[in-house]
């Protein structure tokens, strides 16, 4: 028999991670693929991103509109309720042997919860890393603690897992598998590029993505004024994408909007195709914001990253970004001045991305269809990891 297994996503930030492994299980014989669409996927004002599903030939299953409209943090918690019952009902008539998820989106605690409940294990990609100025990474946190297996990243990352007493036969090193798409990616030409998201064909350009930091006391308002009164300076064409839909986007989307009045040659998109993304910063002279794409994807493309503020704090780094104080405008423009150098773009040439090689979705799907359902699955030990964590061996180490 075929092994069930449900696939989610609910946000274009882990439907980058998401996509190669539906792809992988959508043509695996040995696996009957459901497709879950859900939280901001279905929001028209963040452009209706599960038409990128369709648009990708995959065949979705179940859309979960949970969403409340509002901005603050009572419409995410009713979201979030909302989400528990609609979840639940999808598994029912899903009835998955196993659920695969990525990240760290709040709105997945939904998810996990309804899982839970009904004894459905959960595979869980890209624990243990952290993201010190978002809520995302306590979430994160306690995704791993509700999973029954893990896809990891980076060794840093699976030893974090290890550190929440995971046990090692659970976990598994596969990289992002966002990687599996860039890996001999063959970017659009500017005129293509023109055609499928309306990006100038001549010009430079700076790409970006600023998104509210939920945790602090950092004034996400003021980091952002900085940005725009930075990019404004620039002598390159600005493409700012909008936030996601964390608590405070409202005020972003409308300086975001402003921002066109001041620099009219501005594109302002709700959202990228995945191959218009990744083009755009293969032409990018460099980026800038708090996207996790910043230091995920970027590196693949030897693209400066200008990271402004806190909210990727404890994040693994290469090399491509520079790190500013969002309160620092000065410091900003520094950082700006920096990526645009020449000597920069120069130092980056054959930069490795420490994120993965582009093998994860097969090495996922091993695993999937590998995993022994039943008991060991989902009664977990907590592994005590007394004699330390070089004599631990954990599968993939040597292969993602």
């Amino acid at each position: 028999m075929k092994r069930k297994v449900a696939l989610i996503t609910s946000a274009r930030s882990d439907y980058s991670t998401m996509y190669p492994v539906m792809q992988a299980a959508q043509l695996d014989p040995e696996i009957d693929a459901s497709i879950f669409c859900a939280g901001m996927h279905l929001v028209e004002e963040f452009g209706y991103t599960y038409r990128q599903l369709e648009a990708d030939g995959l065949e979705i299953s179940e859309k979960v509109d949970y969403h409340v409209p509002g901005d603050g943090e009572i419409g995410l918690v009713q979201s979030l309720a909302k989400g528990v019952l609609l979840f639940s009902e999808a598994l029912v008539r899903q009835n998955p042997d196993i659920i695969l998820v990525s990240g760290d989106r709040i709105e997945n605690m939904a998810l996990f919860t309804a899982a839970t409940a009904l004894k459905i294990p959960i595979c869980h990609m890209c624990g243990g890393d952290i993201t010190e100025g978002a809520f995302d990474n306590q979430v994160r946190h306690m995704m791993t603690k509700l999973a029954h297996l893990h896809m990891v990243s980076m060794p840093e990352h699976a030893r974090r897992v290890l550190q929440m007493g995971e046990e090692p036969w659970r976990i598994t090193l596969t990289g992002d598998a966002a990687l599996d798409t860039v890996v001999g990616f063959t970017p659009l030409t500017r005129k293509d590029l023109f055609r499928l998201e309306s990006i100038p064909e001549q010009g430079s350009l700076a790409l970006s993505t600023f998104h509210p930091q939920t945790l602090g006391e950092v004034d996400s308002l003021k980091e952002y004024a900085n940005l725009l009164t930075a990019l404004a300076e620039v002598d390159a064409i600005p493409v700012l994408t909008y936030p996601n839909i964390d608590p405070g986007f409202e005020p972003l989307i409308e300086m975001l909007e402003g921002f066109q009045r001041v620099r009219p040659d501005a594109v302002i998109k709700r959202s990228f195709t995945r191959e218009g993304y990744y083009s755009m910063m293969a032409h990018a002279g460099f980026m800038i914001g708090n996207s996790s794409s910043g230091l995920w994807e970027a590196p693949s493309f030897e693209l400066p990253c200008v990271n402004v503020g806190a909210r990727q704090a404890g994040r693994l780094r290469a090399a491509n970004v520079i790190d500013v104080d969002g309160l620092d405008l000065d410091g900003i423009r520094a950082a700006i001045k920096t990526a645009q150098s020449t000597q920069f773009r120069s130092s980056l040439t054959n930069l490795e991305n420490p994120y993965g090689k582009g093998q994860a979705a097969a090495l996922t799907m091993d695993v999937i269809k590998s995993a022994s359902l039943g008991d060991r699955l989902l009664m977990k030990k907590f592994y005590e990891c007394d004699a330390g964590f070089a004599s631990v061996t954990i599968r993939g180490m040597d292969g993602a």
